[in-house]
């Protein structure tokens, strides 16, 4: 699987079938690229943004899951 294909699928335990539209959303908003260009390099800056995206929405444990799940991609 692509990084961008592990991040959906971490995203989605807590997002399900929103997953792949709160990626999208992080990468070219904060990330300034594609998700599809996801490197391993990206991945702490990603979980950061990820982590602060969804502690206002679903609370600092999901937040706090989420960036563990994209860090352990490394």
């Amino acid at each position: 699987m692509t990084i961008e294909q592990d991040c959906v699928a971490v995203l989605a335990m807590d997002l399900g079938p929103a997953a792949r539209a709160f990626l999208n959303r992080q990468c070219k908003s904060r990330l300034k690229k594609e998700p599809a260009m996801l490197k391993k390099t990206d991945l702490d800056e990603l979980a950061k943004w990820c982590a602060f995206g969804l502690q206002p929405i679903l609370g600092a444990n999901v937040a706090e899951n989420a960036k563990k799940g994209i860090l352990a991609l490394k």
